[in-house]
C-alpha cells in the first residue's frame, strides 16, 4: 500500500467513539479536538504561563480491526494519539455547489496520558 500522506494528531475526544455499521461493514467515528499552546513569559513576574490558540476539530474514521478494537472503548474527554491519512470525501452542499470534507483515516489509535511540562524555556546560567 503506497502513503501518500501522514497525519499525526495528539488531542481529545469530544464524544464517546461511535460505532457505526454501513453497507455491510462496520467502523468507529471520533471527533477529536486539537490545540496548540505557546509558553509566554509575564513581564511583571517573570513568570512563564501557557496560552491556547483556538481548537480545531478533526473528523477521523477507524476501519482496521485491531485500531477499532482499542478505538470503540474511548470516551469524551479522554486524550488520544492518531497516526493515519488524510482522505477528501466530495459531495454537493444545499446550493449544489461540489464540496470536499476531509477526514483522517486512523491506521493506530491509543488513549494516552500526558501533562504539560512547566517551564520549556531555556533558563540563564550564571
Amino acid at each position: 500500500m503506497a502513503i501518500n500522506n501522514k497525519i499525526e494528531l495528539n488531542g481529545y475526544l469530544g464524544q464517546d467513539a461511535k460505532s457505526i455499521s454501513k453497507d455491510g461493514k462496520s467502523f468507529i467515528a471520533l471527533r477529536v479536538a486539537t490545540t496548540d499552546s505557546y509558553p509566554e513569559v509575564d513581564e511583571k513576574t517573570g513568570e512563564v504561563k501557557w496560552k491556547d490558540k483556538d481548537s480545531i476539530w478533526h473528523d477521523v474514521l477507524v476501519f482496521r480491526a485491531q485500531a477499532a478494537h482499542f478505538a470503540k472503548d474511548l470516551k469524551k474527554g479522554d486524550a488520544v494519539e492518531i497516526t493515519g491519512g488524510i482522505a477528501y470525501k466530495a459531495f454537493k452542499d444545499e446550493k449544489g455547489f461540489t464540496r470536499r470534507q476531509a477526514s483522517i483515516i486512523a491506521n493506530y489509535v491509543e488513549k494516552i496520558e500526558y501533562h504539560r511540562q512547566g517551564n520549556l524555556l531555556a533558563k540563564e546560567v550564571d
